[in-house]
């Protein structure tokens, strides 16, 4: 985990010096650290499926999805904000 903090703290470093507008930068870094919360979560889910625990399987989809809703919902806010058409990023 400390690895997945460092590349994400990286990653924000690498947005947040960039010259675009704050609000470009607020959705770059959620849809970053989003992303990265979904890929890890979908790394739990293959590791609880070789395990063959269902349960821990369950939690993490959900999670995923979870993650997955909030995007879509904070992307079409964004949108609906700053009057942009073009989506940010696929769920």
């Amino acid at each position: 985990m400390e690895n997945f903090n460092r590349e994400t703290m990286a990653g924000f470093d690498r947005i947040l010096a960039s010259d675009e507008p704050e609000m470009t930068k607020l959705a770059q870094t959620f849809e970053w650290s989003t992303r990265r919360m979904i890929q890890v979560a979908q790394n739990e889910i293959d590791l609880s499926r070789a395990l063959q625990d269902r349960s821990a399987v369950v939690k993490h989809q959900i999670k995923a999805n979870t993650l997955r809703l909030v995007r879509e919902m904070f992307q079409d806010c964004y949108l609906r904000v700053t009057g942009e058409r073009r989506r940010l990023w696929e769920a």
